[in-house]
């Protein structure tokens, strides 16, 4: 029996599908057990439902681009391990896992804030100014952009969705 979260879950995989995001059902447990032991710390618990469940390319939705998931060879594992000169080389040791881009096609980071703790490790969603950490090697976080992946999926207008 599916948990509220898996619940959650589902209904967005049922928006992003009907606005023409071609998701599928997947069993990816080997997959997100490799991602996650790159990372300091465990995803949102309905950041893993999605990725443990589904696989799909890069979408729009809630003012964000989504690295697609299908593959081990999905953008998110192009954050680890965190390579020199990438975002990911201050992000990820700053406590800032990139899932994505802002849809307006700007190069900042969309990044869980791991230093935000929360119930079910549902941490905040945020935006990384770039240029700040390619060109003066340090974090800045430019904006809140949603208080948590949960969040987005419970209240995201499914207007905004639209495949890559």
């Amino acid at each position: 029996m599916p948990n509220s979260t898996d619940r959650l879950i589902d209904t967005f995989a049922v928006k992003l599908e009907s606005q023409g995001v071609h998701i599928e059902r997947a069993s990816n447990i080997a997959l997100l057990e490799k991602l996650e032991a790159g990372l300091p710390k465990k995803l949102p618990q309905s950041f893993e439902s999605l990725l443990l469940r589904y696989s799909f390319p890069p979408f729009d939705v809630g003012g964000i681009t989504f690295f697609g998931w299908k593959s081990d060879s999905s953008e998110l594992f192009h954050v680890l391990p965190p390579n020199e000169g990438t975002l990911s080389e201050l992000l990820l040791p700053s406590g800032y896992i990139q899932i994505g881009r802002p849809d307006t096609g700007d190069f900042d980071a969309v990044c869980f804030d791991l230093n935000s703790a929360k119930q079910n490790r549902e941490y905040r969603i945020v935006r990384a100014d770039h240029e700040e950490i390619l060109c003066n090697f340090r974090v800045r976080i430019v904006e809140e952009l949603w208080p948590s992946f949960s969040n987005l999926a419970e209240l995201c207008d499914i207007s905004t969705i639209a495949p890559e």
